[in-house]
């Protein structure tokens, strides 16, 4: 989905004319415009969402994958000292991972908390809560990125710390 849909449905939105006498009311045509206009949007929310997600959850497997390779083919003895900043690093990873994975959870539970707060608001209930799972599936994906960034940091560290060593 490409959002030059979106400018093409905003010229028609501000190109409905008021004078209009065809069928429908101009409120109606801007409704109807609005309408497949959030809808995009929605589909482009939902797009991005899904290739953020892929995105970080590939880079997260394969930073630990060379992290192991690395530790494999290049410093098989690594410092004594310096294993701990591979240890964290994979720590890092690890938890970035997880957290990308519970942010899939929270996202499915966000998603069901809207279906049944939308069935009260068509049944006339106003309700007054916000979606937790939402700020869950957020906050996961904002550590999920900071843990694998700092990850890479600290297996950073450790590569220049063993491959300074004569």
């Amino acid at each position: 989905m490409h959002l030059c849909h979106l400018h093409t449905i905003r010229r028609r939105i501000s190109a409905v004319n008021p004078d209009s006498t065809e069928g429908t009311s101009p409120e109606a045509g801007k409704r109807e415009l609005y309408l497949e206009e959030r809808k995009l949007l929605i589909d482009a929310a939902r797009e991005s969402s899904r290739t953020f997600d892929k995105a970080v959850l590939a880079f997260g497997s394969a930073a630990f994958g060379a992290s192991v390779a690395f530790l494999k083919d290049v410093v098989p003895h690594p410092l004594v000292e310096t294993v701990v900043w591979l240890e964290v690093s994979w720590l890092c990873f690890s938890l970035g991972i997880l957290a990308i994975l519970l942010s899939f959870l929270f996202s499915h539970r966000a998603c069901f908390f809207e279906i049944e707060r939308s069935r009260k608001i068509a049944s006339g209930v106003r309700p007054d809560e916000t979606n937790p799972w939402a700020f869950a599936t957020e906050t996961c994906n904002w550590v999920s990125v900071a843990l694998l960034f700092l990850g890479i940091l600290i297996w950073i560290r450790f590569v220049i710390a063993n491959l300074s060593f004569p």
